[in-house]
């Protein structure tokens, strides 16, 4: 009997339900963004201003008020689904955070052991800290669902993959500067534009900075750059991406963006992506431990505990992101540090890491746990690991040896040959990607300049953290120019032939940033005269290469400088390419023109 009531009870629920699912979810998915974004605005503004007792009390209030929402929009989508069950093992992670929610509130508010003196505002009051930075994570991971879920609205401009990767940088170095412009954040106030540099310089992570950060911005504000590096870094797309495709069901949308971005498969997008998060916290919890446990035993930077938790959180992701941005005062550069071994070669191993690539690093791993008999492990490995690997050995051998020999009666002149080599070592690999200086730059002598601008063109590797042209662009041109001086019709690499298009890509991208340094150097060298030329060369190709080393002109340079160097950050971050195919339409051209000769030569 009761088989039959039940499967009587569920057909007649399923047939009320049936007209007003899609209503549902279309209408609590539309809150739901609102909601999002409004309580994390809630929290910028519970952090950024001044707060007195009754405004900080009804910016909690407003955070529990989203907390009950989504408690009910989870429960409501999972009532107005055909499948109730279907919907929350969909939603598991969700349908956890909820529990836990759920639980919080009774056992803080519900529980026998409060209901004795009863319920009243004040207990909002008094939530911790701890719950407070619990909450505002959980409201993050639900902005980031939401913005997933926008995605949709992208597609009706057509700009495909690259162009929603455009579209979700912008948005994060918009909010970043709004956010740093907020009274709380600085020591004593930022303008605009300075706002804007150091929002983009962050989000791209290049490191060029207008402003002190271990002097001009507080403790929130350094939170806001360090959350800037770690979303820039491993690209927010990424990130929106692999919340999409963990939170619901796989959507070929999702599936086309990691397809572009990482040059996989659809069926192996998804899983490159764990590994790519993955990878990150696991290579930053282990640069934090190393940082930590040196720090706060030797409490070189401070005496408190919090303090050389954070310095070293920041300073590991920094370093891993490839950002070159410190909150130590002077920098890499600080007597302290400039000297010490160990934290150059904890800072030289995360960026070098980082500039890698996650793809290699997936392929050098991978690899190492799945040899195959009588196959080597260097021929196991992909051409475009062997070539990132072999190319990132060579320029940093010819830079540590050239800078070695470079700066003997400079910037190194009166230290001796280990420290002249480490000196060497971290600047030659820093130059390529990270920024981070353990030598004033402004000593460097020209033949140095002009090296390290070579390497800061040239760059760090595909998907990686770092920016340039990219080692593997580079090393196609090399090959294409060998194999037209040798007259051969095909570029080869490792007895395979490189298809025409990626050839022309190569082309293309380092013309097109040849071609934004030249129109970059001749509008600086107008709008800020008083600096020479190396200088603006030297600031140029590190803002079009994401590598944030710098000769210190920065600061100096007018507004119109400053935008053309927050323009070379972001086009330098989203790539050359991209950024021209992503506000291009592509037309299709079904037939070939007569061909035609000209005198090149």
């Amino acid at each position: 009997m009761k088989p039959v009531f039940f499967h009587s009870f569920r057909e007649n629920y399923k047939f009320f339900i049936w007209d007003y699912i899609d209503k549902v979810h279309n209408i609590l998915k539309t809150i739901g963004i609102f909601v999002s974004f409004f309580t994390m605005a809630v929290i910028a503004y519970y952090y950024g201003f001044p707060q007195t007792p009754a405004s900080a009390l009804t910016c909690k209030i407003l955070i529990h008020c989203s907390l009950i929402f989504y408690i009910l929009k989870y429960l409501l989508c999972a009532f107005f689904s055909v499948h109730a069950t279907e919907y929350i093992r969909k939603n598991i992670f969700e349908g956890v955070v909820i529990l836990c929610i759920i639980l919080w509130y009774f056992f803080t508010y519900l529980s026998p052991a409060h209901s004795g003196h009863g319920f009243s505002l004040s207990d909002i009051s008094d939530i911790s800290d701890i719950t407070m930075l619990l909450i505002q994570i959980y409201f993050f991971f639900m902005m980031l669902f939401e913005l997933s879920n926008m995605g949709q609205l992208f597609n009706r401009f057509r700009f495909g993959p690259r162009g929603w990767m455009v579209c979700s940088f912008l948005l994060l170095i918009i909010i970043g500067a709004i956010l740093l412009m907020l009274p709380e954040m600085t020591t004593g106030g930022i303008g605009f534009f300075n706002a804007l540099f150091t929002a983009t310089s962050a989000s791209t992570i290049t490191g060029l900075t207008v402003v002190d950060t271990a002097a001009a911005f507080t403790r929130k504000g350094q939170v806001v750059i360090l959350l800037l590096m770690q979303l820039g870094g491993i690209n927010i797309i990424c990130f929106a991406t692999f919340l999409s495709t963990s939170y619901k069901e796989t959507k070929v949308r999702s599936q086309s963006i990691m397809q572009e971005l990482l040059n996989t498969s659809y069926s192996g997008s998804k899983t490159m992506l764990r590994t790519i998060l993955g990878y990150t916290f696991i290579i930053e919890l282990i640069g934090f431990f190393l940082f930590f446990i040196y720090w706060n035993h030797n409490q070189y930077y401070s005496h408190s505990l919090s303090q050389n938790i954070f310095l070293s959180a920041f300073h590991a992701i920094a370093s891993f992101n490839n950002s070159g941005i410190s909150i130590i005062d002077g920098g890499m550069m600080n007597p302290i540090y400039s000297s010490d071994y160990y934290v150059q070669i904890v800072t030289l191993m995360l960026f070098t890491l980082g500039s890698l690539g996650f793809v290699t690093l997936h392929d050098l791993i991978s690899n190492h746990f799945h040899r195959y008999r009588g196959k080597s492990y260097w021929k196991q490995l992909k051409v475009t690991t062997r070539i990132t690997l072999g190319m990132t050995g060579v320029l940093v051998l010819l830079g540590t040896l050239c800078f070695f020999f470079f700066e003997k009666n400079y910037s190194t002149a009166g230290q001796g040959v280990g420290q002249r080599l480490m000196s060497s070592l971290f600047m030659a690999s820093s130059s390529r990607s990270c920024g981070f200086s353990t030598l004033d730059t402004n000593l460097l002598s020209l033949p140095t300049l002009l090296l390290f601008i070579c390497l800061m063109f040239i760059g760090s590797s595909p998907t990686s953290t770092g920016g340039g042209i990219k080692v593997t662009t580079f090393y196609i041109l090399i090959r294409s120019i060998g194999a037209t001086i040798k007259g051969r019709k095909e570029v080869t690499i490792s007895n395979r032939a490189i298809p025409g298009h990626l050839i022309d890509k190569s082309y293309t991208v380092a013309m097109l940033a040849i071609g934004l340094m030249v129109g970059s150097i001749l509008l600086l060298s107008i709008s800020d005269p008083q600096f020479t030329l190396e200088q603006i060369m030297f600031e140029t190709t590190s803002a079009l290469g994401n590598v944030g080393m710098s000769v210190n002109i920065c600061a100096g340079l007018s507004n119109f400088g400053k935008c053309i160097l927050i323009l070379l950050m972001f086009i330098g971050r989203i790539t050359i390419l991209t950024m021209a195919i992503s506000v291009t339409r592509k037309a299709s051209q079904n037939y070939s023109l007569v061909k035609t000769n000209l005198s090149i030569s």
